[in-house]
């Protein structure tokens, strides 16, 4: 199956069978509106936030800030360069480890008051071990605010 469909909880991002009225991690009831799909190895910024307990404020200047792989847009001006990074566990799957960085991320943008991070690279390195592998993952770029900021 391509695409796997769950009721997603809003609060804690826990996902729930299709005929859950009520998350079972938190217990907030849960809707239509919940039904989203599992992505188990991969995923999208946006949902990382979503999935954070972070306060109402935090998340709404989170949701303004713009990680852009490409140059600076024509209305903002290069503030400083940005980092983060995140080591997962012996062991701990990629898609875990980038979740990391990824609020990582966006704890510096907002720490930093920044519109977003242009020219973003993300570096993977996976080391094998004795037994499991370690990834660390490194990000950077451009942190850069709005001309009339």
């Amino acid at each position: 199956m391509l695409k796997e469909v769950y009721r997603i909880c809003p609060k804690c991002g826990m996902s729930n069978d299709m005929e859950a009225n009520f998350c079972l991690k938190c217990g907030t009831k849960l809707t239509d509106a919940d039904k989203k799909p599992l992505l188990k190895h991969s995923g999208r910024f946006i949902d990382v936030l979503a999935g954070l307990d972070i306060s109402a404020e935090e998340r709404a200047a989170a949701q303004q800030v713009e990680f852009l792989v490409g140059g600076l847009p024509a209305d903002s001006i290069m503030n400083s360069p940005v980092y983060a990074e995140a080591v997962g566990n012996p062991g701990e799957s990629i898609k875990s480890v980038t979740d990391q960085l990824v609020e990582k991320l966006y704890s510096t943008a907002v720490s930093l008051n920044l519109a977003g991070v242009a020219n973003l690279k993300i570096n993977t390195e996976v080391v094998p071990g004795v037994s499991e592998r370690t990834v660390y993952m490194l990000a950077y770029g451009d942190g850069f605010i709005r001309a009339q900021e």
